[in-house]
């Protein structure tokens, strides 16, 4: 009797289509975001120039008026001397004290070159870190006024951070309980940190 062999051939990972991105950022307004945590002499401070989205110094942040939870966000982002921003996510859409970095999670952008910050802060507060948890494996900070990629990933309880093309963090929720507590939702925001921050291009492809 002839012996049947049966091959088995495991499909590798779909590649993300380009329709799979949706941009959140238009290019031309403020469409699809709204300030939150804005003090009252300081409001409108985000605005459209010349197709980037840029922060004027001041407080507060710019919130999507969606929330996500498993996302895939792709961010380019330059900074000025001394720059000091981040990205926000699964921040809750109620009010809350406090930062949207302890109420959710955050990426931070900091110009690590400047020697305002360089030897003075903690792991997590240099650039790429995920706020109050974990630094970046190596430094990937390209310097002032250069274009910056994070490609950000939320999974469940897993968080990774592409920075400039390199694998920079990976993070597990449910390993760190104060990180545990966060919601699984919320909204993705852009931070005015009292420095100038320009962004020209955000989209992302939603996993859940």
């Amino acid at each position: 009797m002839r012996a049947i062999v049966c091959v088995v051939v495991l499909a590798a990972p779909a590649a993300i289509r380009a329709d799979d991105w949706k941009p959140l950022f238009n290019g031309r307004d403020l469409s699809g975001w709204k300030e939150r945590g804005v003090s009252r002499l300081q409001p409108g401070r985000w605005r459209v120039v010349e197709g980037l989205l840029t922060a004027e110094p001041g407080d507060g942040w710019l919130a999507t008026t969606e929330s996500f939870g498993d996302f895939v966000l792709r961010v380019e982002w330059r900074i000025g001397e001394h720059g000091n921003s981040g990205i926000f996510f699964r921040v809750p859409e109620q009010e809350f004290s406090g930062s949207p970095s302890e109420a959710g999670f955050e990426i931070q952008i900091l110009d690590d070159h400047s020697p305002k910050y360089k030897g003075q802060l903690k792991d997590y507060q240099y650039c790429g870190g995920l706020y109050h948890f974990v630094g970046v494996k190596k430094p990937l900070y390209q310097g002032v006024g250069r274009w910056q990629t994070y490609e950000l990933s939320v999974r469940g309880d897993d968080i990774s951070l592409t920075f400039n093309g390199e694998p920079a963090l990976s993070f597990r929720i449910g390993d760190h309980p104060a990180a545990a507590k966060r919601p699984k939702r919320g909204q993705i925001g852009l931070q005015n940190h009292g420095t100038r921050v320009e962004f020209r291009s955000i989209l992302i492809r939603r996993l859940d």
